[in-house]
Formats: structure tokens, sequence, C-alpha cells
């Protein structure tokens, strides 16, 4: 017996897009973490690109979410026995990477808790004359 099984891979593309979509924001926060904060400011050309790419995220993890909870068309032989599924296939795994996609895209909302609040300089001014 032929069976054929077809690997969604789309996960692996939703998670690039999201951490593209937030490689504006989180680049500088890991970069200043590390202590390279030259490396920061590399990243913001991607900024005005944003929108864009969480837009083509939220697409890619409708499309996953779709494609794994669609039912199923039922088949003459009981293939579940043949055919066991990859932890990488299930909705756990799924539900996983979409929570961590979308935490990486909410990360300007909370970044502000990773950089610390700027000192605020006293300038005295002594006047001799």
């Amino acid at each position: 017996m032929i069976t054929t099984t077809k690997k969604n891979k789309g996960w692996i593309v939703g998670l690039v897009a999201a951490a593209t979509a937030s490689l504006c924001c989180i680049a500088p926060a890991l970069a200043f973490l590390g202590g390279a904060s030259g490396l920061a400011s590399s990243f913001s050309w991607i900024e005005p690109w944003r929108p864009c790419l969480v837009g083509l995220t939220m697409a890619i993890f409708v499309f996953a979410w779709y494609q794994k909870l669609k039912p199923k068309k039922q088949l003459d032989c009981d293939c579940e026995a043949y055919s066991r599924k990859s932890f990488f296939q299930t909705k756990t795994f799924l539900a996983i990477v979409t929570v961590i996609a979308g935490l990486l895209i909410a990360f300007p909302y909370y970044a502000k808790v990773f950089y610390p609040k700027p000192q605020q300089a006293k300038i005295i001014v002594i006047n001799k004359r």
C-alpha cells in the first residue's frame, strides 16, 4: 500500500514572518542587553515594513490554523495506524508557535520593561565674573 503524507511547513514561514516583523523592535533590545548597542541601530530600516509583515504573519497563521482544523477526508483504510504524526505536525506545536509569534509581534508594547528610564542630567551653571 502506498501512502502519501503531506507535510505542512506553514508554521516555519509564519515563525520567520513573525520574527521579521518584530526584528525592528526586539533586535535593539537584545543587542542592548547583549552590550552591542551599535548593532541595535542596524535593524531600524525594517520599521516601515512592520505593518505589512505583521499582516503577512497573521495571514500565514490563519491559513495554518485553517489547514489544521479543517475536516479530514474519510479514507477507506485505517491510515492513523500507519502514519504517526510528529510533534511538529500537532495542534499543540502550532499553538506554541502562534503564542511565540504573538509575543514577538506585541513586543513594542511591552518593550519599555527592558529599557531603563533615561536619567535626567542636572546642569549647574556657575557664573564667575
